[in-house]
């Protein structure tokens, strides 16, 4: 699951415009200069508790994102979050879905062989905005085109060199 979340990261250009994305989210800075901090506040690597809310990445009108969902962080370690925190996801446990693929499995207990927008919306009618207790922690990892890299290589869509924070999900305490 980890290899399909880098492959997936990594194959899907992002498009769209960047004002409506939240700076939080895969921010395409260039970041091979700067210092890495975490978005939770607590060093990476750090299993804490959080209150979370499952989010369409629909609603964020970037290509990357469609068809996925990520989670809202509202506390961590019982803190409540101000400012609206989105974080990609691996889910270890085996209960949550990260996109509409894994949504479909998740519900049918099956592979399904295509989707319809129907399904998919009645799928997100009762996922989506789900509220859920779990233990995480925040990790990352460089993706993305480095500057030049097409002075060298033929050119393929995806996006600038940045660092991606995501969490992963090892216990859902109630869902």
């Amino acid at each position: 699951m980890r290899h399909f979340l880098s492959l997936f990261l990594i194959l899907i250009g992002l498009c769209g415009n960047s004002q409506t994305q939240p700076a939080h989210i895969g921010s395409q800075e260039d970041t091979s200069k700067t210092t890495i901090t975490t978005k939770l506040n607590i060093p990476f690597g750090t299993i804490a508790k959080l209150e979370v809310e499952v989010y369409d990445g629909d609603i964020l009108q970037v290509k990357a994102y469609q068809g996925t969902y990520l989670l809202k962080i509202n506390s961590v370690n019982d803190k409540k979050i101000n400012d609206p925190l989105l974080l990609i996801y691996i889910d270890e446990t085996e209960t949550l879905a990260n996109d509409d693929v894994s949504l479909s499995e998740l519900v049918y207990k099956k592979k399904a062989s295509s989707l319809t927008d129907i399904q998919i919306e009645k799928m997100k009618e009762k996922y989506v905005g789900k509220k859920l207790t779990v233990m995480a922690y925040e990790t990352g990892h460089f993706t993305g085109i480095p500057k030049d890299y097409f002075k060298y290589r033929p050119s393929v869509a995806d996006r600038n060199f940045h660092f991606e924070h995501y969490l992963v999900v090892v216990s859902n305490l109630k869902g």
